[in-house]
Parts: structure tokens; sequence; C-alpha cells
């Protein structure tokens, strides 16, 4: 059983609204994506995000229901294959999203609409108009709250539906395509009766057809927007107009008059009058006369130029609806004026760029939200004066549309006045726009890799993102944000750090000390200039400074009064341990530094084990040291602790090992803060490779012990697969009872490892492995969020914390590349923050979040990514990358479109290559090999390059081609990568993979099999066969000579490549039309079809032939554009846990998800807890999941299908961790509806699992 689980939402932005909640005149945005809706509360300093609500669902539009000035109720429109309506509340507050109504929009049998998918809401807030499906518009009545009423259908005349409109409190108006392919624009009334549309036209805009030329109505159709009536002097007779935008021009078209709608009415009585007349000469002539009107062409009352490409969103400016924000594809903003006060005008005053907009939403103060599917989304601020780019027009204009300056408008509208209705388009010079906030989406992601590239576990995905003018690829990765604050520059060689206050108890820290192999190095922040820090001469300072240290820290001082000992916590002592030997120092405000008291040589060393003669030539390789102990660990296996006892050094318990001591931890279990002391401490050793807990008994019983009796072990680890270099005993802290103390060892390997173990009733428990880099590990106390955390530092730093109650680990994302060791530091300037040690440097920041998704763009503009190769012998990414040159509505050239290979370095991705392929190709494929010819590895990019031809219907000529990287220092970047062999196929190449040293091409229908040869010193590439056995092969993958080949108008079938043959093993002949597919092994695939579905099959075979046998199939509610194998989490193995993530995929709105295999027995109770919870929150929320993730098709669900299987709902299941908190509805969960439904397992150990899988994504 497949476990299916978001790593990463949706991040494409389908629609937005602004909303106004309770008497007070709250603001909020709302921002519909695929699955949820968002709310931000709109604040001067920025948008806000207070809640939002799943819902199960494709969202496809989002209308607020307004009355006046108040926002009453919300609707969602959902998208096919099953739309709904779905009336959303919100609190005054504005911090609850509840859904009160869900009224189902689907109609077996009726045909989807094919261009409109839309909801409108009246004026009056009495009802909404939906469009999903042809020639059928749905009524839906609203009561005085906003909240659904009854419904109605009404049948529409135009079955073609373009875009509709309140023009109008009983009035739609329509834009449709007519049965002659014509352009048409008219109103109908809504009879107040029975909600029906009239037969016959409104006369406050009678039919008539637009141009067509002017439009683009199949790519990009246009739309309607009203213009509301204006309350001035002068405009009594203007009753409204309508826009249509999207084509060559904006158009204006004012709403008929009184007295014009009453001669309108007039007319249209007179013609219905005459079509029933019983003269049939008379009948016939009028209905051929209503037939030449429906040609006419009714000239608009304004017009002007639209310059730019397709209209993609627009929002009202005012509230009285005369100023419009415009954005095409390209995300070019223009502000589009309507003037009726003095005759109709339009005046287009273009603003800039920004991202492709799907939605755009007015704010307030000159702020808009732009919503994006192929780009960030942005907070924008439009500025009357230019802000940016002050010597380059705001906007590109074609030379055929004329344009005027800013400072020529003035003129411009005089000449307006003489009954010109042509507006005019202003373009100055600079960009209006300025970006306040930007919301990283991923959207649209059409490829991905998975890479490791420091070879340290942390893996990032680099995936192929955005479009049109915002292409770019983003890095992805999970890590803790780090907020760095500063940064100490020339500290070099540092090998730990220490942070030091003046007094035990205080809480800010004043001085710094770093350590490096042979010295020590004295900090101090300064007390005027507490963000200043200052390095210490070394002779006045009381530590030893001349060679390196091994521990430091504050100590309580500890005196013994009678026969008690008094520890005193505003102690100003500091212990500072070097090889060989202890200091003790005391901080003095006289001196206003740290002044040393005593000291204590190991050759002056008093103890009952240690004879003098042992401690001569010794050394301290280890220590540790808590509020009133230090435990040193010396060479040939000796440990010893001590303490300071009336300012001396005074050892306590010593004890001599089999093995050299390699690290010793003495912190205290309890967790307390001012702990003052532990019995538990522990020792790892080098050779043997395990760690022992031991316990220091009391000195009163000295003399009942044998000589090393006071240092006696508890238990030991089982072998650890690398030497330990580091340890920490630490208590992970939620609340502070019992229950929430988490006592754990933890141990740092020299292999980049961190073991972590549960320490629990004396015994080491439950070993995991975490890795966080390759060079050794060194383990410090932290503070994430106020609670404590552990930093573990290796050529990486990381991050672990207890959170969603369970360990967990996070790399750290720093701009450093190495981090050798880390200190907690708490300052004013630099609060609950920390200083890493690099290179060559110190950096102070915060750890702000644990756990964050960080998304890096490499910006690409125009050039939209396409396909992606991590090349590891290039240490490079190549990235098939199509630009397009925007071009105005209805061009006759279109838009033109350019391809090209580019190579970008792995790290820091600098473009360090491209390859350009001619004006009428595209590269369509990209494969990375490597190969070997006469003993000589060799590595190429493998394109497939595809002639395009406007004449033909499908592409027949196409090349392979591979691609080297030239090396010189002197090379340009269109010489860095030079073609070393092409071959000619005979379609479009759509998928490449490689097997030895043979290349598969996905051309057209045929598997064409390519060998690289090596021969008389030159490299050739020869066809060996072609394999036609299909309709059109999009997906091809291979592994080892298995390869799985996907046809977009079928099914998928796996093929056996052997040697120069092609062989068929299976195939199925079902019709799923697959989008991408991946080999989970050599029996079992994965996979996901156009219809939003994702599907698994297992290979079977019999005596008489071989099966692919469907063992999965359930709905996602997107495409998924790429499965990609493997995980993004850290390396972690715990052999406890039956789950393994196996893939990635990666969707067309922005997606990440994870697809995690569960064993047999553990998928059984899984799916029981998944029928229980879908059982619970049906009845809660009125919606079945197993409904919603049932497989679908264009028509809905079959009743064949009627649930999902083979695959579970990990995001569903997480829900049960919530559930667990309350008894009651656990008890229902476990319970089920039956004897048979409840649940055999313990809510414990589904707890254990469901929290290893929320650690997988």
């Amino acid at each position: 059983m497949k476990v299916v689980a978001t790593y990463h939402p949706s991040t494409s932005v389908l629609d937005s609204a602004k909303c106004t909640f309770g008497e007070d005149g709250s603001e909020c945005l709302l921002v519909a994506k695929l699955n949820r809706v968002d709310v931000y509360a709109i604040r001067p300093d920025g948008l806000h995000h207070q809640t939002g609500i799943e819902i199960w669902g494709r969202v496809k539009a989002i209308r607020p229901v307004k009355t006046q000035c108040r926002t009453i109720s919300v609707l969602v429109l959902t998208d096919h294959p099953e739309p709904e309506l779905i009336f959303l509340s919100l609190t005054q507050s504005g911090t609850v999203l509840t859904v009160t109504e869900r009224l189902s929009l689907f109609e077996r049998s009726s045909r989807p609409a094919e261009f409109l998918h839309d909801v409108v809401v009246s004026p009056c807030a009495q009802y909404a108009v939906v469009s999903v499906y042809t020639a059928r518009l749905r009524i839906v009545l609203l009561d005085a709250e906003g909240q659904y009423d009854r419904d109605i259908d009404a049948s529409a005349m135009e079955l073609n539906l373009l875009s509709i409109a309140f023009v109008g409190l009983n009035t739609l108006a329509l834009l449709h395509i007519d049965y002659q392919q014509r352009l048409q624009l008219l109103a109908r009334d809504i009879s107040s009766s029975d909600f029906q549309l009239s037969p016959a036209a409104s006369s406050l805009l009678p039919p008539f057809a637009l141009p067509e030329d002017w439009f683009s109505v199949e790519e990009d159709p246009p739309r309607l927007v009203f213009v509301s009536p204006v309350e001035e002097s002068g405009c009594d007779e203007f009753n409204g107009a309508v826009l249509v935008l999207g084509g060559r021009k904006i158009l204006l078209y004012d709403l008929a008059s009184e007295d014009v709608a009453a001669r309108n009415r007039s007319k249209a009585e007179r013609m219905d009058k005459k079509k029933r007349s019983a003269d049939a000469e008379e009948a016939s002539r009028a209905k051929q006369k209503e037939k030449e009107r429906e040609k006419f062409k009714r000239k608009p009352r304004a017009t002007v130029n639209w310059p730019w490409s397709a209209v993609a969103a627009s929002c009202a400016l005012d509230e009285s609806n005369t100023k419009f924000l415009i954005g095409d594809m390209y995300g070019r903003l223009a502000m589009l004026h309507v003037d009726v006060a003095e005759g109709f005008s339009l005046t287009l005053v273009a603003l800039g760029e920004a991202s492709s907009p799907t939605s755009l939403t007015y704010l307030d103060n000159q702020v808009v939200y732009l919503g994006s599917h192929y780009g960030d989304s942005q907070l924008l601020r439009i500025s009357q004066t230019p802000v940016s780019s002050l010597d380059a027009p705001t906007l590109p204009i074609p030379s055929s549309v004329p344009s005027i300056r800013p400072s020529e408008i003035t003129a411009a509208g005089k000449r307006r006045a003489a009954h010109i209705v042509e507006g005019v388009v202003v373009n100055g010079l600079g960009s209006h726009l300025a970006e306040l906030e930007r919301f990283t989406n991923l959207a649209p992601t059409v490829d991905a890799v998975l890479v490791d590239i420091d070879n340290t576990g942390q893996k990032e995905i680099v995936t192929c993102s955005g479009g049109r003018n915002t292409g770019s690829l983003r890095a992805v990765r999970r890590g803790a944000d780090f907020k760095e604050a500063a940064v100490i520059k020339g500290v070099a060689g540092v090998t730990k750090v220490w942070t030091l206050r003046r007094k035990y108890n205080d809480s800010e820290h004043t001085h710094i000390v770093v350590s490096t192999l042979n010295r020590t190095h004295l900090l101090r922040f300064e007390e005027a200039r507490g963000s200043v820090i200052s390095s210490l001469p070394e002779s006045p300072s009381g530590f030893e400074t001349s060679t390196c240290t091994i521990s430091l820290s504050n100590i309580m001082r500890l005196t013994r009064k009678d026969s008690s000992l008094i520890y005193d916590e505003h102690s100003s002592l500091v212990v500072q341990v070097v090889p060989k030997g202890l200091l003790l120092l005391e901080y003095s405000p006289e001196a206003g530094g740290f002044v040393r008291k005593s000291e204590l040589p190991l050759d002056k060393v008093k103890d009952r084990n240690l004879l003098p003669q042992a401690l001569s030539g010794q050394e301290i390789v280890a220590a540790d040291i808590n509020a009133s102990q230090i435990v040193l660990a010396l060479k040939y296996g000796w440990m010893m602790q001590l303490t300071v006892m009336d300012g001396q050094f005074v050892p306590q318990r010593s004890r001599q090992f089999s093995d050299e001591i390699s690290a010793v931890s003495c912190v205290p279990l309890s967790g307390k803060g001012f702990a003052k002391h532990t019995t538990s401490i522990a020792a790892s050793f080098w050779k043997s490779d395990y760690v022992k807990i031991m316990r220091l008994h009391s000195l009163r019983d000295a003399a009942s012990l044998p000589p090393d009796g006071l240092i006696a072990e508890v238990c030991r680890s089982e072998r650890l697969p690398a030497a330990p270099r580091s340890l920490l005993l630490h208590t992970f802290i939620t609340n502070e009872d019992d229950k929430g103390m988490y006592p754990y060892l933890l141990v740092g390997l020299v292999d980049g490892t961190v073991a972590s173990f549960v320490y629990k009733d004396n015994t080491l428990l439950d070993m995991k492995l975490i890795s966080v880099g390759v060079f050794p590990v060194s383990l410090h106390p932290a503070v994430v969020n106020g609670k404590g955390a552990v930093m573990a530092c290796g050529n990486r730093g990381s991050v672990l914390a207890w959170e969603k109650g369970r360990l967990l680990h996070s790399p750290l994302m720093i701009k450093a590349s190495d981090v050798n060791a880390a200190a907690y530091l708490n300052t004013r300037a630099y609060p609950a923050s920390a200083v890493l040690v690099g290179v060559d440097s110190l950096v102070i920041g915060a750890v702000a979040s644990f756990d964050k998704v960080h998304v890096r763009s490499v910006p690409l503009g125009y050039d939209s990514p396409r396909h992606i190769v991590h090349c590891p012998s290039w240490r490079a990414f190549a990235v098939a990358c199509l630009r397009m040159v925007p071009a105005r509505v209805s061009e006759a050239d279109g838009e033109i479109f350019s391809s090209s290979v580019q190579l970008f370095n792995e790290s820091t991705f600098e473009k360090i290559a491209q390859l350009n392929v001619k004006n009428s190709e595209e590269v369509t494929a990209l494969h990375y090999l490597t190969v070997t010819l006469a003993g000589q590895v060799i590595n190429f990019v493998c394109a497939g390059v595809t002639v395009y031809d406007c004449h033909e219907r499908e592409p027949s000529q196409g090349r392979v081609i591979l691609l080297q990287k030239s090396t010189g220092n002197n090379l340009s970047a269109t010489q860095a990568l030079a073609v070393t062999i092409t071959a000619n196929v005979d379609g479009c190449i759509y998928a490449l993979t490689s097997v030895g040293n043979t290349i598969v091409a996905a051309v057209n229908s045929s598997l064409v099999v390519l060998r690289i040869e090596y021969a008389n010193k030159s490299i050739s590439l020869h066809k060996v066969t072609v394999w036609n056995h299909n309709y059109l092969i999009m997906t091809l993958v291979s592994r080892g000579d298995l390869l799985l080949v996907g046809d977009a108008l079928t099914s998928v079938s796996l093929v056996k490549l052997n040697e120069s043959q092609v062989e068929l093993v299976a195939r199925d002949y079902g019709s799923l039309w697959p989008t991408s597919a991946q080999l989970l092994d050599e029996k079992s695939l994965i996979g996901a079809n156009s219809d939003y579905n994702m599907f698994a099959f297992r290979l079977q075979k019999t005596e008489l032939q071989n099966l692919l046998e469907r063992e999965g199939f359930y709905f996602v509610g997107d495409i998924v554009n790429k499965f990609v194998p493997g995980s993004l989490g850290l390396s972690e193995v715990s052999a406890d846990m039956p789950l393994r993530p196996q893939q990635l995929f990666f969707t067309a709105t922005g997606q990440i998800g994870v697809i995690v295999n569960m064993n047999e027995e553990l998928s059984l109770h899984m799916t029981s807890l998944q029928r229980n919870l879908s059982t619970y929150f049906e009845r809660k929320e009125g919606v079945s999941h197993s409904r919603f993730r049932a497989p679908k098709n264009n028509w809905g669900r079959s009743d064949s299908e009627a649930s999902s299987f083979g695959f579970l709902d990990g995001d569903l299941l997480e829900r049960f961790l919530v559930l667990a908190e309350d008894p009651r509805a656990l008890r229902r969960v476990m319970d089920g509806q039956s004897e048979p439904e409840k649940l055999t397992i313990t809510p414990e150990r589904i707890q254990r699992v469901l929290e290893r899988l929320q650690s997988m994504h």
C-alpha cells in the first residue's frame, strides 16, 4: 500500500477577492488556491495570514456576496469533474472560516462548458448565476445572510458562452459564439417569478456582433466588465456600460437609456407579433429581418487600442467603476480610465511589468494584490511618479499603435471632446509599480530533479517553474531558517567557541571565547554599544591564551557550612580547561574583566587512584562542565570528576577504562536551566565505538566501594557504526511536568552522522542515525523559538529539536559553507541567538523557524525552463528553455519562440554555457548519460530537438544531439557547450533515456534505438531499430534494460531492450491518458493521468502471458507532471517503522507530494483508520472523503470505481494526531460505526506511525 502525503502545498493563486466583515469594517483578502482558501488581514504593514480552510475539490473561482459596504458570505466554485458551489462564512474577527452549505452542480449527462466556468453575484445579493455546463445556467437564490436558499436550472440559448456579467439588478449580459462562429453580445432579463432567462433579448442591450478579427476567441476568450452609472451632473442619461476586454481594442458599449429601452421594447414586440402573424409571408419576412439584424455590428461608444497580448486579469480601482487595472498574459499592467462626464472616452495608462496575473484585487491606498499562476504573487503599490527603470519606456508598445507621453494628456483630452471616440494610450518613462511583498510560487512545475550536491544527505529539489515572463529555476530545501545578524571576519582556524556571563545566573552574555588548535582568543561585547564586539589583549586577561582550550563555562560558587553545601547562583567564577590543567577565574568589576583566582596543573592533582608518577606526561583529551561539576578525560582511559570548593579545585572521583575516551558529557538530565549537579555522566570510547552511562555514587559510600567504584557503569549502547567524536546528554522539554521531559543521549560520529538514543529506565533505547554531513560532528545546546534544542555541526549545521511529539532534525540554512562549532548567545543586541564558527569568520544570528521549506529562485525572465537534468561530472544543471516573444492580440505573425540548452553551476546557479538551436526548432527532451568507449568514460547531455513546420499537423523532423562541455578559460558561454554528434529522426522527440551505450528516443508513436559507437578514433551515433506499437509516446523511463513506455492516448506498457531488439513484456490495454509515470522496481510502476488521477500497476507473470495488473487508483485533484525517485528528508535509519519513502511527485499548481510505501500488516490497520476518519469527518463536516478520492474522469465518478484503492491519504490520516487530543473524538474514531469497524491497533502505535510519516514530508 502506498501513502500519498503533501510535502509542499499548491502555491498557484487561481482567484482572489477583497472582503469587509464585521461592524467595524475590518478588511481582509481571500486568496483561492487549488484546494484551499486563505484569509489575510489587510493592515498598514502588509498582509497577515489569519486562517484558511481546505476545500475537497478543485477551486475555480471565489466571489464575495456584498450588501452595501459589508460582505455577508463567500461563494467558492469548484471545477469539473464534480463541480460544487460552496458557501463560506467568516466570523467578525476574521479568524474562523466555516462551510455552511455545499451545492452539488454535477450533471452526468450534460456537456461541460467549453469556455466559461464561472459564477457571478447580482448587485442586490439576491442570487448568483453559475455556468459550468453547455446551454445551462444554475440560478442560486440567496437569503438575507447571503446563504443558500434554493436553486433553479435555467436554459440558455447561447451554447458557447465566453463571459457573463450583471448589468442591472436582474439583467445579465452574455458574450457568446453563435452557430455561425460570430462573436455576439446581448443581455437577457431574469424573470422575478420563475427565475428563468427571458426568451427575448433585454432592451438595455439588444444583440449585435463584435468584430471577430480583433479577438483571439479560442485561445483567450474576451471578458465583460460592467461600468456602473455615475451619479454626477451631466451624466443623467448614462445608464451604465459594458467593457469588452481581451481584443486588439478595448470596447465600451453603453446601455440604453429609459427612452431608448422603451423604443427597443416596442420594436421587439412588433417583431414578435409579425413572427406570429397568420400571414405566412409576413412571418417569413420578419424572421428574415431578424436574421439580418444578427449580422448588425453596433459601433462602440468609445474604444482604445490594447497594445499588448491577451488580457489575463482585471479589477476596479475605485467604487465608481471608472478606473480599472488590466494585466495581460505577460504581466504588463495598465490603468484604464473611463470618462463619461464630458463625452465618452477611454484613456489607457501604462504602469509597468509584474508577474503574469490570474487575479488582480485592489486593496487600498494604491495597493494591489496580484495573484499569479506563472510567477510569484505580489503586493504592489501604484505610484503617480516612476519609481524604477527611469530611462526605459514604461512598457514596450508596437510602432503601429500611437501613444502619447503623460505631459500630453491635457491636450489629448481637449481633442477628444470634439466627438472623437478613439481613446489614447499613455506611455512614459519608468515603471510606476513598487513591490511591497512577494509570495513564492513553484507553479507550474513541469520538470524536476532531486540532487545531493555536497554528499551530506541533505538533498534538494531543483524545479523548472514559471512561464511567460517569469520563468525560473527553483531550488527547494527544508531546513531551520537562520537569520544572520552579524559577521566577525578575520577569525580563522577556530575549532571551538563558548559564551560567558559575568555571573552564573545572568541572562545576558558579555564575552565570547574561541579556541584554535594552539591559541585561545577572548572577545567582548562593548557595554555602551551592545552590537559591537572587540578583541581583548591576551596579557591582561586571566585566561590561558597560549594554548587551546578544551572546555570553558561559568560555574557556581560552592562552599561548605557545617555539614551542608551552599550553591551560590550569583557566582562570577569561570572554569577553563586546557590540555595541561585547569584554571579558575572570576569576573572583577574593578578590573573590567576576568582575573585568575587559582589553577590546578595535572601534575599537582591529588587523587587516591592516580599516583603522582602516573600523572607525569598526562594530558586532558576531553572535558565537560556543569553548574558545580567538572569531568575530565585523560589519556590512557582515565576519567576524573572534580568540583570547586571554597575557591579551590577538589578531585572527588576517578576511574580508569580499558579504552581511550573520546568524549564526555555531564549535563544534568533534570532539564532545569540551573540544575546544580548530576549523578549520571556519559563517556564514549575510540576503539570500542560505544557509549557508557555511568553513575556517580555518594562520597559517603567510598569506604564500602572499591577504589574506582564511585564511578559505576549503568548501561552501554549498542556498537556505533563509526567512532564517536562528541557527546551530549540532553533533555527536551515541552512542559514542566515529568511527562514533558524527554531525556536523550546524542552522539556525534566522525562520519558526519548523529546517533540518538532514548534514555529511559537506565537503558539506552531506539538508536536512530541522522546524517548531517561528512565531517566529524560536534554537539552544542541551543534555543529555538524559546525552547531547548541542539545544534549539530560538521561541515554543515543541523538543528535537533522536539517538535510534533518526536525528535526532529532540520539542516541549518546559512550562507557559510562549513560550520565547525556553535554556542548559545543572548545579549540585548542579539537575543536568543547563536554564534557559529565558519572557516574564517564567526556568524551571529538566530534560528527563526525550525522546519521551514526554503525556496531559492533563479529568475530566467522570458526563458521558460521545460526540462532539467543534473550533470554530476560537470557540477552543473543542463536546462532546456523555451523563449516566447510576446505579440499583440490576433497579430498575424503571433508569438515568436526560440529554444536553447543552458548550463548552470550546481551551487551558484551561474550560467556557464548556452547552446541555441534554430528558430524553427525546439528542445523537447533532455537526458544525461555516461558511456564507456574504448576504455574511456565520457559524459554527454543528450538533447532531443524537434523541427516545427506550421503547415504540418504533426512534426515529421527531429534530431538527437549529443552535447559536451568544452574546456578552456577564454570560451564564451555559447562556445562552452558544443554539439559532438547528431542523428536525424522522423518526428518529435518527446522523451529520452539510455541503457548502457544505447539511447532510446520516444519519437511520435515509436521508440527509436540509437547506439553510440567508437571507431577510427571518432564517435558516431547509429540507428539500430524502430519499435512502432503506440499512438503518442510522451513518457519513457528506464531501469536497467527494462523500459516504461507511457502513451498519452492509451495507457502504459513495459518493454525490454535486448541488444538491438525491443521486446514487449506487458501492456495495459485500457484508456488511461497518462501524463507521467515512473518505475518503482522491476515489477511495479506508478503514474498519473490527465483526469487528475494517480494509478499503480504490478507485473504479474503467468504461464500463458505477462499482465499489468492495476493495484492502485486514486484521485489527486491535479495534473502530475513528474515523478522522481527518492525522498527530500534527511537520511534517518530506524528499524522499527515499516515505512519507506519511494517517490516525489510534482504538479502543475506547484504541489510537491511524497509517496511512502507501507507494509501489508500496517496497511490493513491504516485502511481501517482512513475509513473511520472519513466517516467521522463526513458526519461532522458534511463532505465525503471516500467520494472525493474516488477515481474520476471527464464525466465524474465511475460506478465500477466508487472508491480509491491501493493508496492512502496521508494528509487525512495525520489529522488523527489532532483528534487524539479529544478523548470523545478519539473514541468515536477507534470504535467506528459497528463492531467490525472497531480498530484493533492501539492509539499509541497509530500515533508513532503517523509521527514517523510526518517526518518524511
